[in-house]
């Protein structure tokens, strides 16, 4: 099992989404993460980054891999709604 640990920016990124079960999904996508790399969900590689995307729903939580150490850590550095800011 890997270490999730979120910034403190994405912390409040989540915490401001209004709908409870919007809020609640997302947080239990995010601790599929910790299975990496065989967690399910809409994963991609952004391009000329060395970051990920999640996608849930209307939302995208941007994330880093870090597999210099046991356990892997996924640090959450993002989560917003999809817009042409996000990436």
């Amino acid at each position: 099992m890997n270490t999730i640990e979120w910034s403190t920016k994405a912390a409040r990124q989540i915490r401001k989404i209004d709908d409870k079960r919007k809020r609640q999904g997302l947080f239990a996508e995010v601790q599929q993460l910790a299975h990496w790399p065989n967690c399910p969900g809409d994963i991609k590689r952004l391009q000329g980054r060395d970051d990920y995307r999640l996608r849930v729903g209307d939302y995208r939580v941007i994330f880093e891999v870090d597999q210099s150490g046991k356990p892997i850590i996924v640090t959450i550095m993002q989560v917003e709604k999809r817009n042409e800011r996000i990436y």
